[in-house]
């Protein structure tokens, strides 16, 4: 009797397992062939376990021809290799540099700074509203408002000093009016009685010699007090205005005062000078720990606390290992990558190249550190592009493509091969990767250019050879 057949044929990569072989039913010649068998049949399904394990590992290793490339025989163990595709294209050279995107006009918004007297009793101010970051605004618009209730109730009672003051300037005005007209009656009066002396003292001919001197005396005592009291009211007169002019004075200091409380409050209410994209900056919160503004923060006058950004006129600053700079040079193109949005890519060109080489901020070695060995330059590339997505201290890439491109067969750098006899490349052919010399062209930091050798879908063997 025969063992039962396989119902689908598999084909193994190494050795097969050892299956034990079926029991075989045994027969004599003497025994009735109508009598029942004395041996006992065999247990049905001790084959289905056997069959599942082989049909598994067939499966898999069809999937493995089908997918993937193998080095070895049909008996050996299975290896995956790395490989790439030959593909037409153009090699471009460029030079990557990165960065930080920056706005080249843009207007800085500081808190106002009070031009108001000491007085006013306030060394920093309460941020009342803030414009929403990241929102673009028009100019004229109010961008942030800081509190007004203090410098209103301030603004009331300089207000009324100054009408306190006008009205203590009037009375007193008219109070010298009263004294001057006070002063000069009695000139006038003391004039008088000079003039009726003198009338008296033309008698004194015709009078006793006592009687000649007291008239005598008394003209000259009438003379001396109508004289004190001229120029006592002349005294008096030049102290009134000078009295009066401190007086006005004080009250022009006051209205200086409440107009420069009044120009104050002008400027609590903050308005963009330019449309463009609101950035809040970063402020020095204490601890050692920086934020950006918010609503409630204390801010002194004078911070930094927003921009308005022009989105028109962005630019990549960044900077430049000294040995590149002989290969750039101004009006390159160069495709601008955002870190932020990898799919975006940028139309770009080089508008600022620095003339003077500074510390680079790399890792150095030695005492000196790394400004007496690495130098680099500042380098500003322009974005020609209106996308919003490109805005402020976003971190950036570019390539600067620096020659036009070639056109031919692409391929990783990694695929060539150096030996003796010269460049080469690994072609899977089957199952199997041959051998096959070519010719390169223009290079890259990534990719070459293959004159002869291959042709456009060839497969070629990437890294290190597979191990078997």
């Amino acid at each position: 009797m025969n063992a039962p057949a396989l119902p689908f044929h598999l084909t193994f990569f190494g050795a097969a397992p050892h299956l034990p072989e079926p029991a075989l039913p045994q027969t004599t010649p003497e025994s009735d062939p109508g009598a029942p068998d004395p041996t006992p049949p065999e247990k049905k399904g001790s084959w289905g376990p056997w069959l599942l394990l082989l049909g598994i590992l067939g499966g898999a290793a069809t999937w493995a021809l089908t997918n993937q490339a193998k080095i070895g025989g049909p008996s050996g163990p299975v290896a995956v290799a790395n490989t790439v595709v030959v593909k037409a294209g153009e090699l471009d050279k460029k030079l990557r540099v990165g960065g930080t995107i920056t706005a080249t006009e843009f207007a800085a918004i500081t808190s106002p700074r009070m031009r108001g007297p000491r007085d006013a009793g306030r060394s920093s101010l309460t941020l009342m509203s803030l414009a929403e970051p990241g929102s673009m605004v028009h100019a004229g618009d109010n961008v942030a408002e800081f509190e007004l209730k203090w410098l209103e109730d301030h603004i009331d009672d300089r207000t009324s000093a100054v009408v306190q003051s006008k009205a203590t300037v009037a009375k007193r005005k008219a109070d010298i009016l009263l004294e001057q007209e006070t002063s000069r009656q009695a000139a006038v009066t003391a004039q008088a009685e000079y003039e009726k002396a003198k009338l008296d003292l033309r008698t004194a001919p015709v009078r006793s010699q006592i009687e000649a001197e007291v008239l005598k005396n008394t003209a000259e005592e009438a003379e001396a007090t109508w004289k004190q009291l001229e120029e006592e009211r002349k005294l008096k007169e030049t102290s009134q205005k000078a009295e009066l002019r401190a007086a006005e004075i004080g009250v022009e200091e006051d209205v200086l005062h409440l107009q420069r409380h009044q120009n104050d409050f002008l400027k609590m209410k903050v308005a963009a000078p330019v449309s463009g994209l609101v950035v809040i900056e970063p402020m020095y919160k204490g601890g050692g720990q920086f934020q950006q503004a918010a609503e409630g923060d204390q801010i002194y006058p004078g911070a930094l606390f927003m921009r308005i950004v022009n989105l028109d006129h962005m630019v990549l600053t960044a900077s430049l290992n000294q040995v590149d700079v002989h290969s750039i040079h101004m009006g390159q193109t160069a495709k601008v990558h955002l870190d932020a949005y990898p799919e975006l890519e940028l139309e770009g060109r080089v508008v600022s190249i620095g003339a003077i080489a500074s510390e680079s901020s790399g890792g150095g070695f030695g005492r000196g550190g790394s400004g007496l060995y690495v130098k680099s330059v500042p380098v500003e590339i322009a974005i020609h592009s209106d996308d919003t997505r490109v805005i402020p201290d976003l971190s950036a890439s570019a390539d600067i493509l620096l020659e036009d491109p070639s056109s031919g067969l692409l391929a990783p750098r990694e695929a060539i091969r150096e030996d003796d006899k010269g460049s080469f490349v690994l072609v899977r052919t089957g199952q199997k990767f041959e051998r096959r010399n070519v010719t390169l062209g223009e290079q890259n930091t990534t990719h070459v250019l293959i004159k002869d050798g291959v042709a456009e879908g060839d497969e070629l063997l990437i890294g290190a050879p597979p191990e078997v």
